[in-house]
């Protein structure tokens, strides 16, 4: 077949047409790379061994969601896909739609002459078009002709057959309606080449807002010029800089099953904020931030019953600049009156938070601390061994103060009950709890947590902290409530909280799981369980691609959401970082040893 291009054709007005001559060898190219021949027939063509069919879209639903494409684009089969949207005069179509709007008028009228039932169709229809009529008149709509065709390919005729009925399946899963191209597959194949010639010219009339859903191709950047490197965009390659700070707040939330990567790519975030001069404070139930905190000469502090390492929950944080001190106080109050609840394992009734509410006023005031003390000043607090005893003094204290026994003479006692020898003076501070009963965690978690927020609210400065395995301290209601406020409140301290979980489905379930996401300006999903993929779906708006991505989602690969944006992301560390991430404790001890033998 010759083309008739018009910067090849003659002229008659005598200027000289320069003639190109192709380099050499070029020809020979082009005889390589073209197929040797093409035969379009009535339903179907053939390119040398492949054959085709095109699919064309004949209507569309009332309504079209955006995304509704990515069906199609996620098909593994090869294949054309071309749209055409060409711009209508609005001039034109507004008459168009008066015409309209006046025929359907008539009808309405007759039928409500005749006495008729009403009929919704019409009443829609005529809603639409003077909605539609108005928003062009307001500039907040454009019409366009719409185009969509689909060629796809096989060596097979009756895999070709196939791929036809599946994709027609899925557009007519949309409401839409598609067919096969009949006796025009030459001119058809030339519609969905890249030389933007709609030869078929089958159109659907469609305004702006339903054709901005034919977008297909959504690729989000993130990179910040402080950032770390967090990983690489799998869409298009690119680096993602991550700056946790530049968002309205510096927290986030990683849910994955276990295996997927979440500890590793959080020990990956923690060796580059260090590198960037920001403190790390992690909470880690298992111990699998130790040899990192060994590495970079941070503090591992083990918390257990027999750890030399002692909080003690009654100590009061000093006052910032125009804070009252009477509204700390209370919070203070509340936050031990929690701490109480998770202990007890239940929620205190009224009568029982009165009783607390007064004993610990007491409690503070045998030590001089009223609401109104300056708490910076104040080197002595009461432990709950002095609040066990102001309880049994009380009349209805008793029944509480047994609930402590266990803490304060029983088998848990120097835990929770003597003064605090804790500070956070290196840049990386660990926290151990896997040395810890399990039903203690969660109390011990709380109490690390309350102190670590006191001690924060002493130096404003850029600090992560890592809450490994969060719903430790969240199965219970006190727990949770405290882990939320400490998210509010952390952006205050310029703290970053990142609440790590595995227990998806207790998570989002629990009332303060959605409220956790919704305070956190980013979100990492890694690889999930089809069992709780739909409940992720549903509170992420998940769509269907991204539910299939994430349940196949190899090892350190996930969607990090931020903000509006919505990357595929592959967490990569060097070859250093993998070697430290995955070296055993024993191992690290030997290399420094080794080191100081040199």
């Amino acid at each position: 077949m010759a083309f008739k291009l018009p910067f090849f054709q003659q002229t008659n007005k005598g200027i000289p047409i320069v003639k190109i001559e192709e380099a050499k060898g070029f020809e020979k190219i082009k005889n390589i790379i073209a197929p040797p021949g093409a035969l379009f027939g009535v339903s179907d063509f053939q390119i040398g061994e492949v054959y085709g069919k095109v699919i064309a879209i004949i209507t569309y639903p009332r309504f079209l969601f955006a995304g509704w494409l990515e069906n199609l684009l996620a098909l593994e089969e090869p294949f054309n896909l071309s749209i055409y949207f060409v711009p209508r005069d609005p001039g034109v179509i507004l008459k168009q739609l008066q015409k309209q709007l006046l025929r359907v008028e008539s009808q309405l009228i007759e039928i409500e002459e005749k006495g008729l039932p009403r009929d919704p169709q019409l009443e829609t229809a005529y809603n639409d078009i003077e909605e539609l009529r108005d928003a062009i008149v307001q500039g907040r709509e454009k019409i366009f002709n719409v185009a969509l065709y689909l060629t796809i390919f096989s060596e097979d005729k009756d895999e070709l057959l196939l791929k036809e009925k599946r994709i027609i399946k899925i557009l007519e899963s949309n409401l839409i309606v598609a067919k096969p191209i009949i006796f025009e597959q030459e001119d058809a194949f030339f519609s969905t080449l890249p030389l933007n010639s709609n030869r078929l010219q089958i159109e659907y009339v469609m305004n702006s807002s339903a054709a901005s859903s034919f977008f297909p191709f959504i690729s989000s950047e993130l990179s910040m010029e402080k950032g770390i490197l967090m990983g690489i965009n799998l869409q298009d390659n690119s680096l993602v800089l991550l700056d946790r700070f530049a968002f309205e707040n510096a927290h986030m939330v990683i849910l994955a099953r276990s295996g997927s990567g979440k500890s590793y790519t959080a020990k990956i975030e923690i060796m580059r904020n260090l590198m960037m001069g920001q403190d790390v404070i992690v909470l880690d139930p298992e111990n699998e931030y130790q040899s990192i905190a060994e590495v970079y000469g941070g503090s591992f502090i083990p918390i257990s019953l027999r750890s030399e390492h002692k909080i003690n929950p009654l100590d009061l944080p000093p006052l910032l600049e125009g804070e009252n001190p009477e509204d700390v106080y209370k919070e203070k109050v509340s936050d031990i009156i929690g701490l109480l609840e998770v202990i007890a394992g239940e929620k205190f009734n009224a009568e029982e938070l009165t009783i607390l509410d007064r004993a610990i006023s007491q409690t503070y005031a045998s030590f001089n601390i009223l609401p109104d003390t300056d708490f910076g000043k104040i080197e002595v607090f009461p432990t709950l061994n002095d609040l066990e005893k102001v309880l049994l003094s009380i009349e209805g204290g008793k029944s509480i103060a047994e609930k402590l026994y266990p803490f304060t003479q029983g088998s848990f006692s120097g835990f929770i009950n003597q003064p605090t020898n804790v500070d956070l003076k290196k840049r990386i501070v660990v926290f151990g709890f896997k040395d810890l009963v399990e039903e203690l965690r969660p109390i011990g978690m709380y109490i690390v947590l309350n102190d670590l927020m006191n001690k924060i609210r002493r130096e404003r400065k850029k600090r992560i902290l890592i809450i490994d395995e969060a719903w430790w301290i969240m199965k219970n209601e006190s727990g949770a409530n405290f882990l939320l406020n400490a998210i509010k409140r952390g952006r205050k301290y310029l703290l970053g909280i990142t609440t790590i979980t595995q227990d998806i489905d207790d998570f989002l379930s629990s009332p303060y799981g959605k409220p956790i996401i919704t305070n956190s300006a980013l979100t990492f999903l890694m690889k999930q369980s089809p069992t709780t993929i739909d409940t992720v779906g549903q509170v992420f708006a998940l769509s269907e691609g991204e539910k299939r991505f994430l349940i196949q989602a190899e090892r350190g690969r996930g969607i990090l959401i931020a903000g509006l944006k919505r990357i595929p992301l592959y967490v990569l560390a060097s070859y250093a970082e993998d070697q430290i991430i995955k070296a055993s404790l024993e191992q690290l001890m030997a290399i420094k040893e080794a080191l100081k033998n040199q």
